[in-house]
């Protein structure tokens, strides 16, 4: 909202400076986000909390600087001078839901002349963003602007028998409001009523048929509070958001109401030569009293950290409009009515905190009793960060909702659903580390970086009977070269292999007695030639592959994206690999290829564990497959290669040779032969 410094200045005495007072009011929590002229006039464009309604407008403003300078607030006067014709004489006021209305002031002009506003009132309002319409409803959005308290005035004589009735719309019932539209009401809307059908939505925008025209001679004013969740359902429903529905919505000040209709009146009175009649009709069946809150100077020290004397603690509080009374060693503290945001001694601690000053307190770290405790597998955690990083991956963290298609897509159990979702596509809370890698590559990838690799360390969810697990995965996603060009060399593409071998340096910090890969990855969103699945020690830790083709074109990806999921809670069941000092040899290594035709389909892993363990074979790796016309049909060419080692000396010719006779005959059993 925007404040008029010259306006502000007519309610309390100014000396510092629009960019002093914009300062002082942001550290005491009523945000200035600019200071700009326009018209000749200074405009503060504030940002002010949905529970400060009090301070939506020029008097709140007001008060807020004279309990930060210390300075007195200058209300308007009212000086109204009242006809000896009684205002509940020409009109009646009933409240029949007194649960959302408690309370309803009218007051009464005759001979009301409406016509332009005078030219500082113009000026003012549209300075304000508010457009000028005529004097009479100038002066209710004047009011509005100058003590934010929303009021209305009907033109009396359209009022079927000059009543007013606050009750809940009928079943059928229609209104044509100020805009324009009708609108059909529900029994839950609460709507201001004459004695034959609604006249106005109630807090939010008055109807059409009662509006002041220039044939209006005679006005009815509204000041009313109305229960502000009855107001903000009522004007969600309709889509409505109006200054008044604004303010009400937040809660108004319930006491507030007879003031602002008293110089609604006297303006009438001052700039449209109106006749007020006497008294104001005040419809409040059950008063409302703030309850008083205990505060205790024990409690102010304990959490603003600093001893405050009583005596400022006081003054604080009167300038803030609460009442004050000690009692028994602390204070009986009662808000003013238009501060509903204040309900607990915290609330109190918090206001005596903004105006005493957040930057008056020293800055220190609250007293501790506790010790750091280093928490589990948080080692692992850090040193798989590591390599990671040194792999060339950078760390992403994304969120942990899903939509329920994403989690049925990638997830392997059911999803556990939030129960309150910002929407649909984060309605449950992840199963699987997949989707968010995706939606992270996706965005670099729309934004011209082809060359992606990402990690992140989290947690997915699910339920167990009635208990809930958080078991902790690690992610990986890669797209794009794994190696750029240049001038020498053509580069690299991002593959199947490189994904293995990243996998595989992650778990190679873990001591596994066996770590093998296979086909078996039993995720439907893979490639189903380009994946594998992890198994550690004979359990599955991890998937990895690329995304599925189908799904990639279904998101647009024009590359293979390269995916991998690490079960960490299985993974850190292991000690880290301690590092181990081991002499380089003092003889070199023996290595031997051997020529082979095998069977078609065979894996190199069952070439492995043919082979197995034995004396001196320290490396046994495939060098070149050959299939197709260079193979006979049913088979596959594989040339592998065995090295040899031993520290303390040379192997013999006969050694090797014997060596190689024994993998041959372990490989014929896969149904190899060696080429001639």
């Amino acid at each position: 909202m925007r404040i008029v410094l010259s306006w502000l200045a007519e309610y309390i005495d100014i000396k510092e400076s629009p960019r002093d007072l914009a300062q002082a009011l942001t550290m005491a929590g009523i945000a200035v986000e600019s200071v700009s002229e326009e018209r000749g006039e200074t405009i503060f464009e504030m940002d002010i909390t949905a529970n400060r309604p009090d301070a939506m407008n020029h008097l709140g403003v007001a008060r807020e600087l004279a309990a930060i300078f210390g300075r007195e607030v200058r209300k308007p006067e009212i000086p109204l001078r009242e006809d000896a014709l009684p205002a509940a004489g020409r009109a009646s006021i009933a409240i029949a839901a007194p649960d959302l209305c408690p309370r309803y002031v009218g007051r009464v002009a005759v001979d009301v002349e409406v016509g332009p506003s005078p030219g500082w009132m113009r000026q003012r309002l549209e300075l304000c963003g508010v457009r000028s319409i005529n004097n009479v409803a100038d002066i209710t959005n004047y009011v509005l602007l100058e003590a934010g308290h929303p009021t209305h005035a009907f033109d009396l004589d359209t009022l079927e028998e000059a009543k007013i009735i606050v009750r809940r719309a009928a079943a059928g019932e229609r209104l044509v409001t100020l805009d324009g539209v009708e609108r059909a009401l529900l029994p839950e809307h609460l709507v201001i009523a004459d004695a034959r059908r609604p006249v106005a939505l109630a807090g939010i925008m008055g109807g059409a048929e009662t509006e002041i025209s220039g044939r209006t001679r005679n006005v009815l004013i509204e000041s009313a509070w109305f229960e502000p969740a009855s107001i903000r359902k009522t004007a969600r429903h309709f889509g409505m958001h109006t200054e008044a529905s604004h303010r009400f919505e937040r809660g108004a000040d319930i006491e507030a109401t007879t003031w602002a209709a008293a110089r609604i009146a006297a303006l009438l009175q001052q700039l449209a030569s109106a006749t007020v009649l006497k008294g104001a009709i005040d419809a409040y069946p059950v008063p409302r009293r703030r309850s008083a809150i205990s505060l205790r100077a024990a409690a102010v020290a304990r959490y603003l950290g600093i001893e405050i004397p009583a005596g400022e603690i006081e003054s604080i509080l009167c300038s803030l409009n609460f009442r004050v009374e000690r009692l028994d060693g602390e204070w009986q503290v009662t808000p003013p009515p238009a501060r509903l945001d204040v309900e607990r001694e915290i609330d109190v601690i918090e206001e005596i905190a903004r105006i005493y000053g957040y930057e008056r307190f020293p800055a220190r770290l609250p007293a501790w009793a506790g010790r750091a405790e280093i928490a589990d597998d948080s080692r692992k955690q850090q040193q798989m960060r590591d390599v990671a990083r040194a792999l060339g991956y950078d760390e992403t963290i994304t969120l942990s909702f899903l939509s329920r298609s994403e989690a049925a897509q990638f997830g392997a159990w059911e999803p556990v659903p939030v129960r309150n979702p910002l929407s649909e596509l984060q309605s449950v809370l992840r199963n699987s580390a997949v989707p968010g890698l995706l939606r992270a590559v996706e965005w670099n990838l729309n934004r011209g970086q082809t060359d992606v690799r990402l990690f992140e360390i989290g947690r997915l969810y699910r339920r167990e009977g009635n208990e809930f697990a958080e078991p902790p995965v690690m992610g990986l996603a890669a797209t794009g070269r794994a190696r750029p060009a240049s001038l020498n060399d053509p580069g690299k593409l991002y593959d199947f292999f490189e994904m293995k071998a990243d996998v595989a340096k992650l778990l190679d910090l873990f001591g596994w007695k066996s770590l093998t890969f296979d086909r078996e990855t039993g995720a439907g969103y893979y490639h189903p030639g380009r994946s594998a699945r992890v198994v550690a020690d004979g359990d599955t830790v991890g998937r990895f592959g690329e995304l599925h083709p189908e799904l990639a074109a279904e998101r647009k990806l024009r590359q293979p994206v390269w995916l991998a999921e690490i079960c960490l809670d299985r993974v850190f069941r292991l000690p880290l690999r301690e590092p181990r000092f081991r002499p380089l040899p003092r003889v070199p290594a023996v290595d031997r290829d051997f020529s082979l035709l095998l069977p078609e389909g065979t894996r190199f892993e069952d070439i492995v564990a043919a082979v197995g363990a034995r004396e001196y074979l320290v490396r046994l790796e495939p060098v070149e497959i050959f299939r197709g016309a260079q193979a006979p049909p049913g088979k596959m060419s594989l040339l592998l290669r065995a090295v040899w080692q031993r520290d303390d000396a040379s192997l013999t010719d006969e050694e090797v040779n014997q060596y190689a006779r024994e993998i041959l005959d372990a490989l014929r059993k896969l149904g190899a032969e060696q080429r001639a």
